[in-house]
């Protein structure tokens, strides 16, 4: 990864897959299905080795594809204190 930066309770991250050739020395752009990292394999295998996958090797890993704000979940303590106050209300109407 690029980004060795954990991800924080404020921030998702979105996984994307790279194609890396070990024979060439390179990698390509991060995409966002493996499908499309495939395809980009193909293309370079056709292109630099004649089709054949390369002896020093190459892959597809996962790689940050970028960070997005996480979703704020709605709290819910507030409505505990307040279903516990009519709780209380009730028994003291009911106590007298």
């Amino acid at each position: 990864m690029e980004d060795e930066r954990e991800q924080t309770p404020k921030e998702k991250i979105i996984w994307g897959y790279r194609y890396t050739c070990d024979a060439c020395d390179g990698e390509g752009d991060i995409h966002e299905t493996v499908e499309d990292a495939q395809t980009e394999q193909d293309k370079h295998r056709n292109r630099e080795h004649g089709g054949l996958k390369p002896r020093a090797g190459d892959s597809i890993d996962k790689a940050e594809l970028r960070r997005e704000p996480a979703a704020e979940a709605a709290s819910s303590s507030g409505g505990g204190w307040i279903l516990l106050l009519i709780i209380i209300l009730i028994a003291y109407a009911t106590s007298r």
